[in-house]
């Protein structure tokens, strides 16, 4: 959003009373001294998304964008299948498994391959199309090699703790996430974060705990090491948060698969989760104190992409904690009022509190008066407190059993009746939302 057009907008909520004078003059003094930045472009589109001009959807040029690159992973996707039968084709002929080498030698033409300088749509065509060549290629060319020349199966180890299977595959995963950066390949930052699978398949997939561990600990911080350089590099443009928000969602299922894989080498299930409850929370206390958020040119925060990740992991691992520890503690359940009480649920609940009244600076009123669907600390924060409160419905079924159904129905008609009641006394329209969004 251009400098003119926020300080409009600011202007009309100062002259209706939610911005005093003062705080406006210090924004407005502050938009002069800092305009906002130039808008970038992806391929000759611009990515300055946030004013509707004339009534014109927003996103159209995105929209178009997009299109382009779906097209040429659907060529692309045909000449990898075309590749694939004429290896099976030559096989057939000559008796030759050539199935490898034609996929290695198209990944290596995918990725030295002149660009032709082209510009604006075709270079997006192009570039999508590469990108999606280049990974998928190399990926079939080194299981190929796996599969077909070192003859490995399952659970066979190919060096100190498998290093030299899954140390090729995440080199294609690093090396796909890199070109499809380079290519600015939009329907590859969708789909890349799939290869990271391979990686960490090979790595946990050996009988060696140790093993296992230490060659998850290396997949999953390669991972992290690469969404903080998204966040720490200044000139990614805004199209590589669609790439980091998937990449972020590939962390969260990986460390998900830690929670087993560590905790077979430490033969205790509290001590992982625990670390990663007591870790996030450690984490962003020091964050909030010591560091700034990031923003991409598009004034849109580095941090919104991480929160898929979250979403996948955070919103279920303190529950699992809270059962871990009323499981390691050795008492699970407590009779009350006759019933039968799990101190799991408890626990965790208390663990989603916890987490997210720290997203709001520990102020309990503001997860009532400031919840925020534009700030990604305090969206998290609420997130926390939504899924406590998913969590307690589950609680209170497994603590109430048959007579949940008495209480639930009651309070849900009393909910709507209330809200209702509330919303036809209000003479504030709807547009006034839009207006304010």
């Amino acid at each position: 959003m251009k400098s003119d057009t926020f300080l409009s907008r600011l202007d009309a909520h100062r002259q209706a009373g939610r911005v005093d004078d003062d705080t406006f003059q210090r924004i407005a003094d502050h938009e002069a001294k800092h305009p906002s930045p130039s808008p970038q472009t992806f391929g000759g589109i611009t990515d300055d998304v946030g004013e509707d001009q004339g009534g014109s959807v927003p996103f159209l040029e995105h929209g178009k964008r997009f299109s382009l690159a779906v097209v040429a992973a659907i060529g692309a996707t045909l000449v990898l299948v075309g590749v694939g039968l004429l290896g099976s084709l030559i096989n057939d002929m000559f008796e030759i498994d050539a199935i490898g080498i034609l996929f290695g030698l198209l990944a290596v033409v995918a990725w030295i391959g002149p660009r032709m300088d082209l510009d604006g749509r075709a270079g997006v065509f192009v570039g999508e199309a590469r990108s999606i060549l280049f990974g998928v290629s190399a990926l079939i060319a080194v299981l190929w090699f796996f599969w077909e020349v070192v003859d490995l199966s399952w659970e066979d180890t190919f060096g100190p703790a498998n290093i030299f299977e899954w140390g090729p595959l995440l080199g294609v995963a690093v090396a796909s996430v890199l070109f499809a950066r380079r290519m600015d390949a939009w329907v590859s930052y969708c789909a890349s974060w799939i290869l990271w699978f391979w990686p960490v398949i090979a790595a946990v997939d050996q009988l060696s705990e140790n093993g296992a561990a230490v060659s998850h600990f290396a997949v999953m911080g390669t991972l992290a090491f690469v969404l903080w350089r998204e966040w720490s590099d200044e000139h990614r443009t805004a199209s590589s948060s669609i790439q980091a928000t998937f990449l972020s969602m590939m962390l969260g299922i990986m460390a998900w698969w830690s929670l087993e894989v560590f905790s077979d080498v430490l033969d205790n299930d509290l001590v992982v989760p625990l670390l990663y409850v007591a870790g996030w929370m450690a984490w962003m206390e020091w964050f909030r104190r010591n560091k700034s958020d990031q923003y991409y040119p598009n004034g849109v925060s580095k941090s919104w992409p991480a929160l898929l990740g979250v979403a996948v992991f955070y919103t279920g691992v303190p529950l699992y904690t809270g059962f871990a520890l009323a499981e390691e503690s050795g008492i699970e359940d407590i009779a009350l009022a006759g019933f039968d009480l799990s101190l799991g649920f408890v626990y965790g609940l208390a663990f989603h509190a916890l987490m997210g009244l720290q997203m709001f600076n520990w102020v309990p009123q503001d997860v009532v008066v400031k919840p925020s669907l534009s700030h990604p600390g305090t969206f998290s924060g609420s997130v926390f407190f939504v899924m406590a409160f998913i969590w307690f419905l589950f609680a209170a079924v497994d603590f109430l059993e048959d007579l949940a159904g008495y209480v639930f129905l009651p309070l849900g008609l009393l909910v709507l009746l209330i809200g209702t009641k509330r919303l036809i006394g209000s003479s504030e329209p709807l547009s006034q939302d839009r207006d304010v969004a």
